[in-house]
């Protein structure tokens, strides 16, 4: 558990990512404005058509929730942490994508986050909201384009780690395979959580990186391709579990020290949970 904090990876091709700042900037706005969730909610079921409350399909607010879902969100937290995330990777995504095609790309994964939720739904006519299936599709699309870029993660949110956006995402993407696959414990809710929307978010933003990329732009950018020392001013308070060759050096405390320490730290804190 955790929350991604930045991203070590600077833009190369766009000087603002214009567009995921207005949908960061949409999506607070509509909680701070406390816009009803009901008009722009997906429910699976009026587009699946499953249960007596579902009508003529497809209806007009079965396709405003496929993709208007993104707006709404349930409490600060559940905003905060979508916002975090969207800000951390969505930036780089947009440059690789330009801006157009990411906004299109954005809410392709958001339909394809909701529309595998329905299918999965063991509750069809539970509301589906929140930014989480595309933004997994933003997350999806920058383990391809950056999976060595550096991620500063508040690990058990106390405990600040620098790891390669491979273990980051991919620890995330391994997380929700797992949630939808697993049988669920008897008696446990799984907070509401929508992690088949997650599962189709990602699987749709792997598959749209490659054909919505700006010419030119490379899958898997090498790890030297990244700044070597990419918080310098948090560098003495942050370790990097996963160092490159020319990160290593004869400091007073090397890397690998640093990660013992931190993993005894985190030991503890499992311990006293």
């Amino acid at each position: 558990m955790g929350l991604v904090l930045g991203g070590g990876n600077p833009l190369r091709h766009i000087a603002v990512a214009y567009v995921n700042r207005a949908l960061i900037l949409a999506c607070v706005l509509f909680f701070v404005l406390g816009v009803r969730p009901e008009p722009f909610a997906f429910v699976p079921a009026y587009l699946f058509g499953i249960g007596d409350l579902a009508g003529p399909l497809p209806t007009v607010d079965a396709w405003r929730g496929l993709f208007g879902h993104v707006l709404i969100h349930g409490d600060a937290l559940h905003l905060l942490t979508n916002m975090v995330a969207l800000w951390v990777f969505g930036d780089s995504v947009e440059d690789a994508l330009g801006h157009v095609r990411y906004g299109v790309f954005f809410f392709l994964c958001a339909a394809a986050g909701a529309m595998t939720e329905g299918w999965l739904a063991v509750e069809p006519l539970r509301p589906v909201v929140g930014a989480s299936g595309a933004i997994s599709g933003v997350m999806g699309a920058y383990l391809l384009l950056h999976p060595h870029a550096k991620i500063l993660l508040l690990l058990f949110f106390r405990i600040p780690l620098l790891l390669p956006a491979s273990v980051v995402v991919g620890g995330d993407l391994a997380a929700n395979v797992a949630m939808v696959l697993l049988p669920p414990v008897p008696g446990v809710d799984a907070d509401g959580v929508a992690w088949g929307a997650h599962l189709g978010g990602f699987a749709a933003g792997m598959l749209l990186v490659a054909p919505f990329k700006r010419r030119g732009v490379p899958l898997f950018l090498p790890a030297d391709a990244y700044p070597a020392v990419p918080f310098p001013r948090l560098q003495r308070v942050i370790v990097d579990i996963f160092p490159g060759p020319r990160d290593r050096g004869d400091g007073e405390r090397t890397a690998a020290g640093k990660a013992v320490l931190y993993f005894g730290l985190v030991a503890v804190l499992v311990w006293t949970l």
